[in-house]
């Protein structure tokens, strides 16, 4: 299972000092093979998902703020089924609640983080139209 260390931004950076030059020339290193990873992930986790279930998993992530807390599979399903009941986004996408959480907890702790970033990353900057969401969530 995937666990997130609890780490200072200090902290962070003294690691980042002692392994690199400076923390810049460290995230020039880091920068891209994790865009990489959370592609590949991002693939494999789209072809996982109906385009329905997408949709569903998108909009139960509008107008959040992540926290390190979140970023977790117990976190992932019940946000999602909360949101989801409460804005009756089953019914909105036509997605089934059931088969969407045995579809989550066939995931670890990493791709549920990987989901909940992309899922939260389609609201900040998108044109959110609909014909955007398609794109979006769109298989390559």
């Amino acid at each position: 299972m995937f666990h997130h260390a609890r780490t200072s931004a200090d902290e962070q950076d003294v690691w980042l000092r002692e392994h690199f030059r400076s923390r810049t020339a460290g995230a020039e290193f880091m920068l891209p093979w994790t865009i990489d990873t959370l592609f590949g992930t991002v693939a494999a986790l789209k072809s996982l998902f109906t385009p329905a279930e997408l949709k569903t998993i998108i909009d139960a992530h509008k107008n959040i703020i992540i926290d390190t807390s979140h970023l977790r599979l117990t976190h992932l399903l019940l946000h999602v089924m909360e949101q989801s009941d409460r804005k009756e986004l089953y019914k909105k996408h036509g997605s089934n609640p059931r088969n969407l959480e045995t579809k989550f907890r066939q995931l670890d702790d990493a791709q549920a983080s990987v989901l909940i970033l992309w899922a939260s990353a389609f609201w900040r900057g998108q044109t959110c139209s609909p014909q955007a969401l398609e794109k979006y969530i769109a298989v390559k």
